[in-house]
């Protein structure tokens, strides 16, 4: 008796067409340059005035201060 009810779940199982769930496969993302994160205080005028330079400039804030840095870096 349990047999037939087993093979009666079965066949409403197969019966039953739900739809499957398909993953999305994304390639990963590699970066040129190696990263690290880096966390220090800024004055909050200074904060102010790179948010703005970064939207009127179409850029981020990270690439500006990245620059920067790399500017102030480079040999006379």
């Amino acid at each position: 008796m349990e047999k037939q009810n087993i093979n009666e779940l079965i066949n409403k199982a197969k019966s039953n067409n739900q739809n499957k769930t398909i993953q999305k496969i994304v390639p990963i993302t590699t970066k040129e340059i190696e990263e690290i994160q880096f966390s220090f205080y800024i004055e909050k005028e200074l904060l102010k005035n790179l948010k703005l330079k970064a939207i009127q400039e179409g850029t981020s804030m990270k690439q500006l201060v990245n620059n920067a840095i790399k500017n102030s870096l480079k040999p006379i």
